[in-house]
């Protein structure tokens, strides 16, 4: 039987370096599309896909197996809870900023947990760590906002690598 749980990590990384994508061709002033025009709905989407691939890497247990990695993992899944929801209410409360943050310490405590406890693979931890270097090192101002396309694609790399593609039946 198939899991949905590596597919919804993987779309919540595209629908993340998607709407980077859309965001530095907005900055770009590429195809007619005015500069931030309504950047609050771009975290909000922002937000949608962050909250999938927390959702995906949830089901899978990494929630619980993150917990257990000291305070630094506790900390962070309580980031990754927080951080989609905060993006999403940007589009209301206009104030980008604290999703971002809340993302940006989520991932850089992830990495703390990651080499402390040695959560995934060698690779995976650098991968993990250069998402956190791209997710607190963009700019909605500035052409820096291209990091989010790179950084939504290391999502989509570390769900194909760490999500379960199958589900094993229950042996009898």
């Amino acid at each position: 039987m198939k899991s949905w749980k590596k597919p919804l990590g993987v779309l919540g990384g595209l629908v993340f370096a998607a709407t980077g994508a859309f965001w530095g061709v907005m900055n770009a002033g590429w195809f007619a599309l005015e500069r931030n025009a309504d950047r609050y709905f771009l975290q909000a989407w922002l937000g949608v896909g962050v909250a999938l691939v927390v959702v995906g890497f949830r089901a899978a247990g990494w929630g619980v197996r993150l917990a257990s990695a000291g305070m630094a993992g506790r900390a962070a899944v309580w980031l990754f809870l927080a951080a989609p929801i905060l993006d999403i209410l940007n589009a209301v409360i206009e104030f980008a900023i604290v999703g971002t943050l809340a993302l940006g310490l989520g991932l850089i405590l992830l990495t703390v947990a990651a080499f402390r406890h040695r959560l995934v693979p060698r690779l995976d931890r650098w991968l993990v760590l250069l998402s956190a270097v791209g997710s607190v090192t963009w700019n909605t101002e500035t052409q820096s906002v291209w990091l989010l396309v790179g950084v939504g694609l290391l999502w989509v790399v570390l769900a194909l690598r760490l999500l379960p593609s199958d589900i094993q039946p229950p042996s009898a």
